[in-house]
């Protein structure tokens, strides 16, 4: 059996505490990982490029809205000042920095609001609309919608907006930017285009019928292509909340293609 000084043994087990103080370091270290990767980069990516302009270190930062993609538009800034883009060069690509993801992309003048340039206007019936959606639970990421309803008793002054995948949402002004480009509806969901066209259309001759779910316990809903028997949770005016599966639940708007019988109704005017 070896047998050790007492300094000898004291230096071991001071040694060895060392390397479990170390060990315990390295165990945070790779739990946290991805955060401290996140953050690294950001330092990196606030530094700039060694090799990069300095010129652009020195120009202020403008706030802004930008399309992501698809129907996401994400917080972020640009070093691209709204009053240069002029009529002559509104083709040119803006360059852009998210705030919660670590890309940079281009995105063209109709991809793009300057939040403290906005001007907050009176919504309208069918306008385009970036909005937050609290279903979808992500602060700082907006969605493109369409206005379905304006703020009246009825609805307890809010807007209604139908929602580009399908789902639907009553929100106040504040949460709500005009889309620069009117005429976009992303492909989430394909019948979503001619069921807006539709709808509109409706609504300036008169109105649009909608299902009153108040009192159904179910509804045949049509969920990610396929129709399912789901239970209806409550309703808020004319959405329903209904669950889509076992842990989640969306609002849909009652006059909705989603829900089988407005699909019967819409397919007899080729709608969908």
């Amino acid at each position: 059996m070896v047998t050790y000084s007492d300094a000898t043994y004291k230096m071991m087990c001071s040694r060895i505490e060392k390397i479990e103080a170390i060990q315990q370091k390295i165990f945070k270290c790779l739990h946290e990982s991805e955060i401290q990767l996140r953050q690294i980069a950001q330092e990196y990516a606030d530094v700039g490029d060694l090799y990069g302009d300095y010129n652009q270190l020195d120009q202020p930062t403008e706030r802004v809205l930008a399309k992501h993609h698809g129907w996401q538009w994400l917080l972020g800034k640009t070093n691209t000042k709204k009053e240069t883009l002029t009529t002559e060069n509104k083709e040119i690509e803006i360059s852009v920095k998210f705030d919660d993801i670590l890309v940079e992309k281009r995105v063209s003048f109709n991809e793009i609001i300057y939040v403290h340039e906005y001007q907050k206007r009176e919504l309208e019936i069918g306008m385009k609309v970036l909005a937050q959606y609290n279903c979808h639970d992500a602060p700082g990421v907006f969605y493109t919608a369409s206005v379905a309803e304006i703020p009246e008793q009825q609805n307890k002054y809010r807007y209604l907006l139908l929602f580009d995948d399908g789902t639907a949402a009553y929100v106040s002004e504040d949460k709500c930017f005009i889309c620069p480009d009117q005429s976009f509806i992303s492909s989430v969901n394909p019948t979503h285009k001619r069921f807006i066209q539709y709808y509109n259309k409706m609504y300036q001759e008169g109105g649009f019928k909608i299902l009153d779910l108040s009192l159904q316990s179910t509804m045949l809903t049509e969920i990610n292509g396929e129709w399912k028997l789901c239970p209806i949770n409550f309703t808020d005016c004319n959405i329903a909340n209904i669950q889509v599966s076992a842990d989640q639940a969306e609002f849909v708007y009652c006059g909705s293609p989603r829900l089988a019988p407005i699909y019967h109704r819409l397919k007899t005017h080729l709608i969908v």
